[in-house]
Formats: structure tokens, sequence, C-alpha cells
């Protein structure tokens, strides 16, 4: 893609890096992928100062979280039928999954801090070919750029929201701090803190480094998961949750005189946590009910990537590259049975060495896009991963169509194969297949609109099998199918409506049994009015359909759908950037899970300052 020779080099990249989503390997735009990419600005992001990674994420039409930063309890995704643990989040390019975590892998949105994040892409369905174990999509965090100068910021709100931030960039260094809290602490209370620091430097107009290093930790207090939340736990204590990351990366980018790019990096990641919880009393849905357990986890991640991208004429672009992994894991529990305290304790290490290489064709009105992915772990066989898509483009101002066909697979997480009680080191890598279909209007249509027909199989997925022995299994089957849809008019008064939304039929392949927070409709529309040159209102509504849950005090139950109209109002002063939003004006109060009804209606305030 042509760039202005007037960059230097770090800002050449910096563009790439925002132009190129992480759908592919390839250097190619949301608009151009074949898969649902949904890119969240920080104008996009503006009117959703003081949230939390969660509750911004739970904004996006077919994005599902269980849980929000105000309960206090553990934050998962879930993405087109998929389990939690089947999405891969990256923040700055570094993996957030921990495969020491039960929910295999999953990530807890509620310990990631949001207050500093520039950017956040969406990947709905496969992107394995270019990060592995992405086999129903991915979430990528990208934290601020800021140009040259100094800002600040703080929000607070309703519900005890209190947030934070600061930062400073130069020519070649920025720096950045940042803290979020939520919560009463009765009920639930979360708090993130987070410190970045970045380097950058360019030689000439061809070779850019890019460092990285960023601090991050969570503590969490909320009722624990199956209990029946506020409402129903019989046990009043709560689940007590901290954790602390520090991660690291060295990315170099060198421009061959081809208009190539030849990419490596550097990664590393640490993680430990703590996790203290009650237990859950007896209930309608376990007679025994859960006993207590202290938990502690260390969790290493290193890795190396060298990726290489080119052009060749005007039709084609390859790109190749190879990827080392080295994970190592140990967790340290104490089960309380009352009678006797047992010990739980296991440590592993897996190292996974992968290669892949996509190309993309590109005619008049005919585009095409290949990859394959080869990846194998420690003690397991190698796995392929192909992916194709085919686009079409209609006549002038009839849009494109365009499909795709991609197989992926995830290793099993270190808790699944390790654990003593329940864990079973023959499991198989749990394997997805993903077909969509697609139609998108053209950029000059009065509508810019998206619709997305999608299936996605999903086979050997780990499920407990209760024995004897208990232990986890590969035997549980998904299938999902849906239609996602986007689409955005921008009148000429300079309003602009959004409407996205997704319908989903999801099913248990092998039984009866129902899969937990699995709504089949979700929708939002959102209207922006600028008011002046320097004041935009903007009304949000959201539609969140029933899903089903269950807990052990009340059984299984169904979520009663929830509807809520958000507002926000900003206003420039010069330097200054004031927002007054009102999240969830008609105070709806429907469970988000069972027992843990949605927040009520809140005020929030934020200021955004630039110091130059």
């Amino acid at each position: 893609m042509p760039v202005s020779a007037a960059q230097t080099a770090p800002e050449r990249i910096h563009d790439l890096d925002r132009t190129q989503v992480s759908a592919s390997t390839l250097p190619i735009s949301a608009a151009v992928a074949s898969q649902h990419v949904t890119v969240l600005e920080r104008a996009d992001l503006d009117a959703l100062q003081g949230l939390s990674v969660a509750e911004i994420l739970s904004r996006q039409a077919g994005v599902v979280v269980d849980r929000g930063a105000g309960s206090g309890g553990y934050g998962a995704l879930y993405l087109r039928g998929a389990d939690p643990s089947h999405v891969v989040v990256l923040v700055d390019h570094v993996r957030q999954n921990d495969p020491l975590s039960s929910r295999g892998s999953a990530v807890d949105l509620n310990a990631l801090s949001s207050q500093d994040v520039e950017r956040i892409e969406i990947v709905r369905g496969n992107a394995s070919v270019a990060h592995a174990d992405a086999i129903a999509g991915l979430i990528h965090i990208h934290t601020r750029r800021a140009q040259p100068g100094a800002r600040v910021g703080f929000a607070v709100g309703g519900h005890e929201l209190r947030s934070a931030q600061a930062a400073w960039s130069g020519a070649a260094l920025r720096l950045g701090a940042a803290q979020h809290e939520q919560g009463d602490g009765a009920d639930g209370f979360q708090r993130t803190r987070a410190v970045d620091v970045g380097w950058q430097h360019g030689w000439d107009e061809r070779l850019a480094l890019h460092a990285n290093a960023r601090y991050a930790d969570s503590v969490g207090r909320g009722y624990p998961d199956d209990s029946g939340g506020r409402d129903y736990a019989a046990i009043r204590a709560l689940d007590r949750r901290s954790s602390r990351s520090r991660q690291f990366s060295l990315r170099g980018d060198y421009r061959t005189g081809a208009g190539g790019t030849l990419r490596a990096q550097l990664a590393h990641l640490a993680r430990d946590g703590e996790e203290d919880s009650p237990g859950v009393a007896p209930g309608l849905r376990d007679p025994f009910g859960l006993p207590p357990t202290r938990s502690l986890s260390d969790y290493r991640r290193d890795e190396a990537a060298l990726a290489w991208q080119s052009p060749a004429g005007e039709r084609w672009l390859f790109g190749v590259g190879a990827q080392a992994q080295r994970e190592r894991g140990e967790l340290d529990s104490l089960i309380d049975f009352g009678f006797f305290v047992l010990p739980a304790r296991f440590a592993l290490q897996r190292d996974t060495a992968s290669a892949y290489a996509e190309a993309r064709w590109q005619g008049a009105a005919w585009a095409a896009q290949g990859g394959l992915r080869y990846e194998r772990a420690s003690r397991a066989d190698g796995q392929w991963q192909p992916m194709l898509s085919l686009q079409r483009a209609l006549a002038p101002g009839r849009g494109e169509w365009g499909l795709s066909l991609a197989r992926s697979s995830k290793q099993p997480s270190f808790y699944a194969l390790g654990h003593p009680l329940v864990g079973n080191p023959a499991l198989r890598p749990e394997r997805a297949l993903q077909r969509e279909l697609y139609y998108a209007t053209s950029d000059e249509a009065p509508w810019r609109a998206r619709f997305t027909v999608y299936s996605a199989r999903y086979r050997d997925l780990v499920d407990f099998d209760a024995g004897p022995p208990p232990q986890l299994v590969n035997r549980a089957r998904i299938e999902a199918e849906g239609l996602e849809w986007s689409a955005s008019r921008l009148y000429r008064n300079d309003w602009r409506l959004s409407l996205d939304g997704n319908w989903m039929r999801v099913r248990d392949a092998d039984g009866d049994t129902r899969l937990r927070y699995r709504p089949r409709l979700q929708w939002s529309a959102r209207l922006d009015l600028p008011l002046g040159e320097r004041r935009e209102l903007g009304l949000a509504l959201r539609h969140l359909g029933r899903r089903f849950d269950s807990s052990v005090p009340t059984g299984d139950a169904w979520l009663d759908a929830a509807t809520t109209l958000d507002l926000s109002l900003q206003q420039q002063l010069g330097p200054a950037r004031l927002l007054l939003a009102v999240d969830n004006l008609g105070n709806a109060r429907e469970a988000e899970t069972l027992g843990n009804p949605l927040p009520g209606r809140r005020l929030r305030l934020a200021l955004q300052w630039a110091l130059q």
C-alpha cells in the first residue's frame, strides 16, 4: 500500500498497523478482509470513556460478556456460539490467553485495563492462519500511540466508578499510566491498573524498531460462578481474585527495495495470580455444592516470530512466516472438603512451532485469497489449518459478494491436560470449520452495509465426564448458524445512523444440552448528531435476547431479554474534551447472569485534556 515518502520510518509502520487488521497476515484493511471485522477507533471510544473492556465489547452486536466489571466476577466473552476459550485476545500483538484457567485458556476481560486503549479490532470467525487457536474469533486491543505532548483524563460515575489516566509522548519515547475502579465492594468490586512504556526509532526510510513494555494488575471481588449471585447465593462471602502481568515485545520492520516488508518480533508474557473462593452451598442443581478453594498460578510465555510480505506485480501479494513459542505454567491449589484439605498441584511446559503462507490475487472484479498454517506442539500431532476465500465486485455501484472456508484447531489448555483430579493428558486438539457468505454495498451507496451468513462447526470440544473416574474428555460438538449485519448512513446534516445485529441458532450436536449465554438475537442502533462544530450528541439503543443460564441454588433458568438506551454528550473546550453520559437511561434491571442484575441507571462524567 502506498505511503507518503515524507513520513519517517516509525510513522510509516504505525500507519501500516492502523491499516492492517489482525484477521490476516497480509496488510489488508477491514473493508477488504473476507471475515466480518469491526474496528473501534478513538472517535468511537471517546463516548465510552470510563467503561471497562467488558462493557465496551458487550455493546457490540454478536458479542456476549457474561459478567461486567461492577459484579467483580470473571468476564468471559462468547462469540459465534463458541466457548470463551476459542477467542484469542491480544494486547499490542501479545496474546493474553492463559492455559492455566479452568475456563480453558479464556481471558478475564474484567482484568484488562481500558483507559489507555487507542483501537479495538473484533474479528468474527476464523483467524487461525495469522493467530493459532483463534478458531471462533479474535480481539486485538491497541494501546495509545499519542501525538507528541501530554494528556490527562479522568472519569467518575454511579456504581462507584472512578478512573484516571496520564500519558506523555516525545519523538521516540512514550509513557502512560491508567487506573479503573468500579463496584461498591459489598456485592462486587474490580480494580485494574496499567503502566506502559514504548520506544520507537527509525533509520533512513527502511528500518524501524519498536519496543513496548507493560505492567498491569487487577483485583476483583465477586460472588463465585454458579453461586446464584447477589440474589440467591447462600454463602455471602465473595470470591477474591488478583493477578499481575508483565509483557515485553521488541519488533523490527525492514522495508525491502521491492516494496516488501520483513518483520521480526520477540515477545514475553509473565502472569501470576491468586484466587480464594468461599465455595458454593448445596442447592437444587448440585446436592453437594462446590468446596472452598485457594489457588496460586504462575504462567510464562516466550515467542519469536519472523514474517515477510511482498507484492508481486500489481495483482499479487504474498506473505510467509514462522513462529516458535514456549509456555510454562504451574498451578497450586488447596480444595477444602471440610473433613480434609486436598492439595492439587501440577506444572507443564509446551513448545509449539508453526509456519504459514498466505497469498492474495486481485483482479479487475475478482479477488482470491488463500492461506495454510502448519503447527506442531510438543507431544502432539501436527495440525494443518487451511483458509480459502473468493470475492467478486459487481457492476459499479452494486457492491460485492464473497465467500470463505476455513479449518482450524486449538490445543487443550494446561488445566485440561494436567489437573490431578480431572485432567486428561490424552486430550486431542479441539477443531472448527467456519463457512461464510457475505454481501457488501459499495462505498458510494447511501447505506454502507454488510450482511454475513455464517456456519460454524466445533468438534472434539473438551467436556466434563462424571465417570468414574471423573475427567475431561473430547466429546462435545457445537453447531452454530447465523446472520450478522452492519449498516450505516451519513445524512446531509452530518447525522449518522448505525445499525448492527446478529441472529444466531446454536445447538449441541450430540444431545439436548442447552448452552449458556448464547442469545438468539442481538441488535444495536446508534445515532450521532453533531450540534455545531464542537458538540455532539449520541444515542445508543441495544437489545440482548433471552439467554439460558444455570446456578447451583436455582437450577436451570432463562434470563429475560434486556433493552437499554444510553445517551452521551461530548463538548470540545479548547484542548479539553468533556463527556456527560447516562448509561441505561430506562434503568433496565434484567439479570446479566442468574442472581446478578444489570447495572441500573448511571451518570458518567469524563474529561480528557491535551497538554502541548
